[in-house]
């Protein structure tokens, strides 16, 4: 980890500024690239997201499965580009009465996010800070998209050099409205998934 070693260089530089003696400079080690590695990786995985309209209470749930494309920048910072595609759509009314066409559209997202990770040995946390848009198809009688900032969190443990699994959280949407549909309501997207990567 380099925050030991940055401390040791700082109280090690001051040692040598007090005492006035020579010392030789530390150096500190930049870990290589495990041979057979490339920054590149690919993921998929399963979940659900879940639209609300805090308003009325109405709610869609569909179950999911992601595609997720990265790249790998340093130990610190990943890109990643993905596509969530939503299945098996249910609608529940919340508060209204006699709801005579219930939604059973489909639900899509696509995102490209920043990264941030940090690692603890096997085990790392990391942020998805990003743009996307989610999709409600056959909304009331059309497509519903909103576009905009989109983030999450995670966790994640490496089985294997080439291999690790994460659950994460993920904030596809808050805001008033969608789209065209419920103005003047607060709604909001949210998503849970667990899956893995595989680095190549």
């Amino acid at each position: 980890m380099k925050l030991p070693r940055l401390l040791f260089g700082i109280f090690a530089a001051a040692s040598f500024a007090f005492s006035g003696g020579d010392m030789a400079p530390v150096e500190t080690e930049v870990a290589p690239i495990p041979a057979g590695l490339t920054p590149y990786y690919v993921g998929l995985s399963g979940g659900s997201l879940i639209v609300n309209n805090d308003f009325t209470n109405e709610e869609i749930t569909a179950s999911t499965a992601t595609l997720s494309l990265g790249y790998i920048y340093n130990e610190y910072i990943s890109l990643e580009a993905r596509y969530t595609l939503g299945f098996d759509t249910s609608y529940d009314e919340g508060d209204l009465v006699g709801v005579t066409t219930p939604y059973d559209g489909d639900v899509s997202n696509w995102g490209v996010y920043l990264k941030p990770t940090y690692s603890f040995g096997d085990f790392g946390i990391y942020g998805l800070l990003g743009y996307g848009s989610l999709m409600l198809s056959d909304l009331n009688g059309g497509d519903a998209t909103e576009d905009g900032f989109q983030w999450g969190a995670g966790v994640s443990y490496a089985v294997s050099e080439h291999i690790s699994i994460y659950a994460e959280y993920l904030s596809l949407y808050d805001d008033t409205g969608f789209d065209y549909t419920a103005l003047l309501d607060d709604v909001t997207a949210e998503a849970v998934n667990i899956g893995l990567t595989y680095r190549f």
